[in-house]
């Protein structure tokens, strides 16, 4: 019994160790916002962000699973260590373990008051995986807009509080969701081409995309810090929060232009993914 579990965790991280970031942590940190905007009890917080945490989770194993069902052979080129590529776990069973989650996935949001932003995730992921969207960068970007919008007003709408100040922020984060996404597939160029893929930087070319990226990244922390965090509250706490948004974008943009190859734009790539968490914590920090 001990191995089946230990094997099961095993699996799960694989699954979805790469993403954490961007598909897990957001959705608690956001419905915190929500939660502190409208001032709610402490006894209300401990089980929203116990949810969020949970739905957050199916949010993002979900996603991945199907993603690595339809992306064995690129996976075989750039993360050969995935649970599929590698060997672990069959496609047959990663199947059914994807249509297991989704159930639980759709269930959950149900019950907590959000189940059209859960079926809207559902209906983008199927797009962007088995529907191939991901194989085109313009759709495969959508995707990932979609997929922001899902993610945050479903974050706020656990929180409980009214959708208009959450929608503000939300069409904010998304532009940077949407816009510079393509930086995640600087690092994929190789896999991407082994199986026709045509992603952003691949229509654009190296060098246009990574200035493209750089606008996308400049254009939407601008707007988030300037209309978002200062114009609503001007303190020390939104003037620091302020100065690390601005200097993990220099950094990013740094790294974008001074070091080109696959290793650095991985770390590149994990370093936009830290920002992206940083605005749902922006939030937080500028709405309590």
């Amino acid at each position: 019994m001990l191995q089946i579990v230990f094997r099961e965790l095993k699996l799960c991280y694989g699954f979805v160790r790469r993403d954490l970031g961007t598909g897990l942590l957001p959705v608690p940190v956001f419905t915190l916002a929500s939660l502190l905007y409208r001032n709610a009890s402490k006894e209300e917080m401990v089980p929203a962000i116990a949810n969020a945490f949970l739905y957050g989770f199916l949010y993002l194993y979900t996603f991945v699973v199907s993603n690595q069902i339809t992306g064995v052979q690129e996976d075989r080129v750039n993360k050969p260590d995935r649970p599929i590529a590698s060997g672990a776990e069959s496609v047959s069973a990663a199947q059914i373990r994807y249509w297991t989650l989704t159930a639980l996935y759709l269930a959950h949001g149900y019950t907590l008051g959000v189940g059209e932003w859960a079926l809207l995730w559902v209906i983008t992921t199927i797009a962007h995986n088995p529907l191939g969207f991901s194989n085109l960068g313009p759709t495969k970007d959508l995707c990932m807009g979609l997929g922001c919008i899902a993610q945050l007003k479903a974050a706020w709408g656990i929180g409980g509080s009214p959708p208009a100040m959450g929608w503000e922020w939300i069409k904010v984060i998304t532009l940077y969701m949407l816009w510079p996404i393509p930086l995640q597939d600087l690092r994929d160029v190789p896999g991407d081409l082994a199986v026709g893929r045509r992603t952003t930087p691949i229509l654009l070319g190296d060098m246009p995309a990574r200035i493209y990226i750089a606008a996308g990244i400049i254009v939407s922390q601008f707007l988030l810090i300037k209309y978002r965090i200062l114009e609503y509250r001007y303190d020390r706490s939104t003037i620091a929060l302020s100065v690390a948004l601005v200097l993990m974008t220099i950094g990013c943009i740094f790294r974008l232009f001074a070091f080109r190859s696959l290793t650095s734009d991985r770390f590149s790539y994990w370093l936009y993914t830290v920002i992206y968490v940083f605005q749902p914590l922006s939030a937080c920090i500028t709405l309590r």
